[in-house]
């Protein structure tokens, strides 16, 4: 088992690989092809672990000092599946299973005695067993959740497979497409023995149909490419330019009070929201997500009796939630200090016309003031406010629903990279698809009613407070937005009328234009220097849209909501989870690309 490793920091990966099969059962298998099968599925468990202790060693620096761990997942039913989970425990590999059905309806469904002998063996030396909610053995719909559920929990699926198409629901071909679209390599070991065993995996050579087996995919069972396969799949991405973000998030450290403060008191000022004394600490921000995923546990892990290993995903979510919030904060501050000291600078350049005694002293102000917004925009780029923002809020929307996916079972997130190559470019891929790694298979019993159940727990848990989220969000920044519009627009119009009184003023030599010239030049050129301030936090801050995007993600999750409410079955659950998740990060890709050019820059 992984254990938690200490650190000051965020929480480092441990070195995992999962290896799934699928392949045909022994009434399938011609007895030539079944007596050469455990060699040719020792040889390649051999091959890969091998490859994969060697590459935790010699990449020591990328994860934690947790000892590697070789997991195999299978269904252990007669046949290949047996073969397969007998040699992995040979070789010291954990064996996970997932049943589609209660054990004892599994057992019976087996072809044999020896058959149901060895399944009592291999299930007594799991460490985890989960129980689909399958009915009987006729139920088609139960082998192919059993398929998604081990594509789900592996990172590399063996198949014994005869390379045909699929000749109905629920068989390995099935599965091996289930595989593909999902970007796992599969390890295609044909039945007849004289066949070689071959890597088919999109990222060998990306192209544009993923749909199905396409032979441009495949390569070689050898040594080269069993390596390029583990490498794609375990490290993190070679570019060193996301190497170096992934050992700045490693170095994170929060700090006890929260010193930039212009963010939220631009909000208390516009009337949106109190500052309270809770906003300079991180306490407040530990304490919700603590409680959160307390209430997560109870009422959806432990009521359901599902074990979802979950506390490492806390912990890493933790962090990256808490340095996000804190890192947006920073940024906010960051522009509000910038516009508003640039209108300040503008109004004391102006303050020499009204004071000319104080002439030395704003001058200086203003030099101040000046560095003040320069050190502000060289120290926020410097330690890259804006790009750590994105990439931590990112991480942490990719994190926050495997909980709920994991709970599922079946269900998973969107492999990283794209379609047509599945291997993280960046490091929040990366990570993010090491902690779903490190978590392994659930444990449990899922019937036809917890299935219901579990996505109701779901809907309340993870769906319903993220609508309510964006809707409150949306809701203060529209508010926000409105109010500072109103304030640019009360400054220009009062700098409008100041123009026209000082135009009559000069039209009928009245003598208030020359007794107050210097007020009405500051109010001329001051009022629109700080309305073009407000006007530019509008901008920079696009609150406006923002909380147009808030009320469409919300509406759609609402929608996603309201289905998972209908007690649907555990397919239909998991399709509706992964589209949540699939949807919000889609929706947070968005947001990125608008605010990737947004920076500190003063230029």
């Amino acid at each position: 088992m992984i254990q938690e490793q200490v650190r000051p920091g965020p929480p480092a990966l441990p070195f995992v690989l999962s290896v799934g099969i699928t392949g045909h059962r022994a009434e399938a298998l011609e007895p030539e092809a079944a007596a050469a099968l455990p060699s040719r599925i020792a040889d390649v468990l051999e091959r890969i672990g091998t490859s994969a202790l060697a590459l935790s060693e010699s990449a020591r620096s990328s994860f934690s000092s947790t000892p590697p761990a070789l997991r195999f997942v299978s269904a252990i039913a007669d046949g290949s599946d047996q073969i397969a989970a007998d040699q992995a425990l040979s070789m010291g590999w954990e064996l996970q299973t997932i049943l589609p059905f209660r054990r004892a309806d599994y057992r019976a469904s087996l072809a044999n005695a020896e058959a149901q002998e060895r399944f009592d063996a291999l299930l007594a030396r799991a460490t985890r067993v989960l129980e689909l909610p399958g009915e009987d053995p006729s139920d088609v719909e139960a082998y192919v959740m059993t398929g998604r559920a081990t594509v789900a929990h592996c990172d590399a699926l063996i198949a014994v497979w005869d390379g045909l198409p699929p000749r109905g629901r629920g068989g390995t071909a099935e599965v091996v497409q289930m595989a593909v679209t999902a970007g796992r390599p599969v390890i295609h070991i044909p039945p007849e023995p004289d066949k070689p065993i071959r890597i088919l995996w999109a990222a060998f050579d990306p192209v544009v149909d993923t749909s199905g087996v396409d032979p441009m995919s495949e390569r070689p069972f050898d040594l080269d490419h069993v390596e390029r396969m583990l490498a794609g799949l375990l490290l993190p991405p070679p570019d060193q330019q996301e190497r170096r973000f992934l050992a700045g998030f490693y170095a994170e450290r929060l700090p006890r009070f929260r010193l930039r403060f212009e963010y939220r008191l631009l909000l208390a000022t516009a009337g949106v929201r109190r500052m309270r004394l809770s906003d300079f600490t991180e306490r407040e921000s530990a304490r919700w997500i603590e409680e959160e995923w307390r209430d997560f546990r109870e009422k959806c892990v432990q009521a359901h009796k599902v074990e979802a290993p979950i506390a490492l995903l806390e912990e890493a979510y933790n962090w990256a939630d808490r340095l996000a919030t804190n890192l947006a904060l920073t940024y906010r501050s960051g522009h509000i200090f910038s516009f508003v000291m640039g209108g300040l600078a503008v109004c004391m350049g102006l303050g020499a016309f009204m004071f000319p005694h104080l002439k030395i002293q704003e001058a200086f102000a203003e030099m101040m003031i000046t560095l003040a917004i320069i050190l502000n925009a060289h120290i926020g780029t410097k330690r890259e406010w804006h790009r750590r923002w994105l990439d931590y809020r990112q991480l942490a929307e990719r994190l926050r629903p495997m909980r709920s996916l994991k709970l599922l079972a079946i269900a998973a997130p969107d492999p990283p990279g794209t379609a047509t190559n599945p291997v993280a470019r960046r490091w929040i891929d990366s990570y993010a698809s090491g902690i779903w790694r490190a978590m392994g298979c659930p444990s449990g019993a899922i019937d036809g009613a917890a299935a219901g159940r579990i996505a109701r727990a779901v809907a309340d848990h993870e769906i319903a407070p993220q609508v309510s989220y964006h809707e409150r969000n949306a809701h203060v920044i529209h508010l926000l937005d409105h109010r500072l519009e109103r304030l640019g627009t009360f400054l220009f119009f009062a700098t409008l009328i100041v123009s026209d009184i000082t135009l009559v003023g000069l039209a009928t030599n009245a003598y208030y234009v020359t007794e107050y010239s210097n007020w009405f030049t500051l109010i001329s050129a001051g009022f629109p220097a700080l309305a073009t301030a407000v006007f530019g936090i509008r901008f920079q801050g696009d609150f406006g849209g923002d909380a147009l995007r808030s009320l469409a993600t919300a509406d759609t999750l609402r929608q996603i909501d309201q289905e998972l409410r209908k007690d649907p079955a555990l397919s239909r659950a998991a399709d509706l989870t992964e589209q949540a998740a699939r949807f919000m990060l889609s929706d947070l890709d968005e947001w990125r690309l608008v605010n990737q050019q947004r920076d500190l820059s003063v230029g």
